[in-house]
């Protein structure tokens, strides 16, 4: 097995500790390992890190069960609209993009499918990732999560469905800001709801890319067997790691990533 390769296995685990430890953060890592280090292309990589993310949070869900840190009327609300959103811009609108989009400049360059869809994943991580440093304020709300109607709650959703199912992120770098700062969840209540949400719509939007692109199983399965093992540590230790503190590293963590994305996606225009 090659060097690269093992530093894309280790990746593995360090995802499943970051998603069990922050409740985000999978796809984060996942598309770019398997886009850079196992050479898959840009649909592929978010195929195969829908499963790793899907698998990965409903492990970790099931972990975080006890105690009633689950929000289970919000997760409802949340998934429902997304598991639809997220299956059919995988199954239905994906494939009609064309590979090409378009040329620009006098030289033929081409803005591609790949290209597009790495510049709007690293957007959305660097959003993530300033929101997330720049929160003002304490990450472990303990209020009352203020009663809202449904329909906000479905709207965001399918709103947050629509770009996971572009981009293949598992969205826990959207949906635990979104509990945390409008919904006023404890931090470890919001982990735990955004795991269970993440798992049904990445599942969600796996199954709509079946037959869609080619699966690699046997990396698919190690990948996600590793995740699986960094999940349950990063369980148990985010409840000895200081929540804010936690938070403004997975920030950085993430603008480090998105940094990287935008210099891998440009660096041949430049």
């Amino acid at each position: 097995m090659e060097t690269f390769q093992l530093i894309g296995y280790a990746g593995a685990l360090a995802l499943g500790w970051i998603m069990g430890a922050t409740g985000s953060g999978g796809s984060a890592l996942a598309v770019p390992m398997f886009n850079h280090v196992f050479l898959l292309d840009m649909h592929a990589s978010t195929a195969h890190a829908l499963f790793v993310v899907g698998i990965s949070a409903a492990v970790g869900a099931w972990l975080n069960q006890g105690g009633q840190k689950i929000d289970w009327r919000l997760s409802l609300l949340f998934s429902l609209p997304m598991i639809i959103t997220v299956y059919l811009v995988r199954r239905v609108l994906l494939p009609l993009v064309p590979k090409e989009l378009f040329q620009v400049g006098g030289q033929g360059q081409v803005i591609d499918r790949d290209l597009a869809i790495m510049l709007l994943f690293g957007l959305l991580l660097t959003s993530s990732a300033l929101i997330t440093i720049r929160d003002r304020g304490p990450w472990a709300n303990t209020r009352e999560m203020p009663r809202k109607g449904p329909l906000p709650i479905v709207a965001m959703g399918m709103g947050i469905g629509v770009l996971t199912g572009i981009t293949g992120m598992g969205g826990g770098f959207l949906i635990v800001p979104v509990l945390l700062i409008l919904f006023k969840l404890p931090i470890k209540r919001a982990i735990a709801t955004s795991l269970i949400v993440i798992a049904l719509k990445s599942l969600a939007g796996f199954l709509g890319d079946l037959g869609q692109v080619d699966i690699h199983w046997p990396l698919l399965y190690r990948f996600t067997a590793l995740s699986l093992a960094g999940m349950y540590l990063g369980v148990h230790c985010s409840r000895r790691l200081a929540d804010k503190a936690l938070k403004k590293g997975f920030g950085f963590m993430v603008l480090g990533i998105s940094i990287l994305v935008f210099y891998k996606a440009l660096s041949p225009w430049v």
